[in-house]
């Protein structure tokens, strides 16, 4: 069922190690949850990831996010807010419609508003 939802929260950026490609990091956290193997319905590892772990990570600009703390909040209209946190990390605020908007692309809209 399709609803208003609002989110605020804190985004991790994952390093990657010494030549590492997005897939390769996607593969490598994949492969450190020992219950989880490659399942030939995927495409790739990325798409793995952000289909098993939805809303635990984000890929923004080829960069992959943790999203490290999320609040749901009492919606009420849209909102894409994001700044950046003295530490690094990115604090995010979205409410949005579920029913045309899913949490990763309300995350791209904050990305694209980002202070």
């Amino acid at each position: 069922m399709s609803e208003t939802v609002h989110y605020k929260g804190t985004l991790k950026m994952c390093i990657k190690r010494h030549n590492e490609t997005l897939e390769e990091q996607c593969k490598r956290i994949i492969r450190e949850d020992k219950n989880k193997k490659f399942d030939n319905y995927y495409d790739s590892y990325k798409e793995m990831l952000l289909g098993e772990f939805y809303q635990e990570y984000i890929v923004y600009d080829d960069i992959l996010y943790l999203v490290a703390e999320k609040k749901n909040i009492e919606p009420d209209g849209d909102i894409f807010i994001m700044n950046e946190n003295m530490d690094g990390s990115l604090a995010f605020e979205v409410r949005y419609y579920n029913g045309g908007c899913g949490f990763d692309e309300a995350i791209e809209y904050a990305f694209e508003n980002k202070r």
